[in-house]
């Protein structure tokens, strides 16, 4: 929705906030791995960067070579067609759950070879293993049958995958998961769990926001419990994705 109305002008939520925590300055270098269509280097590019984008898929680099006013490369993310040292800040948005383990080692490996030393990744899963679609699904379920029984009009749920997420995702990630993937690699990371991004909608996109923003804020008193919940105890069950600043341990 956010590309159809605005090309890369204006974010779809997930980027924006990943521009926020990435920290940009003018002349920092950044490299998106799994750049897609380019918006997030667009707008980092604006901030001054030196902007390149990575991705697996031809036609988003196809998209990317529209719009984009870096360079960009088409490679595995687990070889780095770069030298060594060569960016303050790399991003991997949505790009985790589609590799397996053994492939997220090799690509982290690749990260903290072209990172120099003070830069950091920003990191962006797709879902919460753990959230509440899959952890209540026998529990729905049960629920289903229970008020068809009583002569209720309800239907089955559905599955807490389809067959898109599964052949896709092939590898979903808790809070948890995030966490143990960056011990086994030596990295170090703050995981956030994220709210509803209508909580976030003035932080995200200013007083000054497109009208037609397709993301409409919570009123202030839910967007207040919507944080609160990021931040309490139960927040690796109930937010439904998560973000990471990470970085080599001992990288600083």
């Amino acid at each position: 929705e956010f590309y159809a109305l605005y090309g890369p002008r204006v974010p779809k939520p997930q980027l924006a906030h990943a521009l926020r925590r990435g920290e940009l300055a003018r002349g920092l270098t950044v490299l998106d791995v799994g750049c897609g269509r380019w918006e997030l280097l667009h707008l980092a590019a604006e901030e001054g960067a030196v902007a390149v984008g990575t991705d697996y898929a031809e036609a988003a680099l196809a998209l990317a070579r529209e719009i984009g006013r870096g360079r960009v490369a088409r490679c595995d993310a687990k070889a780095l067609p770069f030298a060594g040292a060569s960016f303050d800040r790399v991003f991997l948005l949505g790009v985790v759950d589609h590799l397996h383990r053994w492939e997220l080692e090799a690509c982290f490996r690749e990260l903290a070879r072209v990172l120099r030393p003070g830069g950091f990744a920003v990191l962006h899963n797709c879902a919460n293993r753990l959230h509440y679609k899959s952890l209540t699904y026998a529990a729905r379920r049960r629920a289903a049958a229970w008020l068809a029984a009583l002569g209720l009009p309800v239907g089955e749920p559905s599955r807490p995958r389809s067959d898109e997420d599964e052949a896709m995702h092939v590898n979903e990630h808790s809070a948890a998961d995030l966490r143990a993937l960056f011990e086994a690699v030596g990295w170090e990371g703050r995981v956030e769990p994220m709210p509803n991004y209508k909580a976030l909608v003035g932080e995200l996109y200013g007083p000054d926001r497109p009208r037609d923003l397709p993301l409409e804020a919570y009123p202030a008193w839910r967007a207040a419990f919507a944080k609160a919940l990021a931040r309490s105890p139960a927040a690796p069950w109930t937010s439904r994705e998560f973000f990471a600043v990470a970085r080599p341990r001992g990288g600083a």
